[in-house]
């Protein structure tokens, strides 16, 4: 992850990047970046960083600790003042509230696992089971270890897709057997 400006019409925008191995021109991987507009300023507030990160399906899963530590070296590394990530520190910290019980970080952390799920076979919220199946082989088509693929990423895939099409299986009621008189 790092950041990134672009420059346009005299405007310098900022944006946050993901770097990730996909895509195939010929036998050449490429790599595709995913990033996040922040627009042209690192001085957000910390309900603005949090609700720019949570629009986006790539970044909503990366936790802020961490965006928080690439920003923080970029603002260093450029002579920023420190001062313009405390909108972020802010977000990271979070709002001081009372602990909750361990059912809301269970259901918290299966809804990280859900996310990183449908980001790894790139789908959106709500998927059909045809369309995790066909993400699913999209994918395995390129990393299957038969055809050279890394294996650890491929098992991710496969759990990938048991863990969304779980969420959309539902047992079948079988009718009740009727008996002869």
């Amino acid at each position: 992850m790092f950041v990134k400006t672009k420059e346009r019409a005299g405007r310098t925008n900022f944006f946050i990047c993901i770097p990730e191995r996909g895509g195939n021109s010929g036998n050449n991987w490429k790599t595709v970046e995913y990033s996040v507009s922040l627009g042209e300023t690192l001085d957000l507030g910390s309900t603005q960083w949090a609700e720019i990160l949570r629009r986006s399906p790539d970044f909503r899963s990366i936790p802020l600790e961490r965006i928080l530590d690439v920003v923080e070296q970029y603002v260093a590394k450029h002579g920023l003042p420190p001062e313009v990530v405390d909108g972020l520190r802010e977000a990271v910290r979070g709002p001081r509230e009372k602990p909750r019980g361990h059912s809301h970080s269970e259901r918290r952390s299966q809804e990280d696992e859900y996310t990183r799920a449908l980001r790894l076979l790139g789908l959106a919220p709500g998927a059909s089971d045809d369309q995790i199946e066909s993400a699913f082989r999209k994918a395995a088509r390129r990393h299957h270890p038969d055809v050279g693929g890394d294996p650890a990423k491929f098992r991710e895939l496969v759990d990938a897709r048991n863990l969304l099409s779980s969420r959309h299986w539902e047992p079948e009621t079988q009718p009740a057997k009727r008996q002869r008189p």
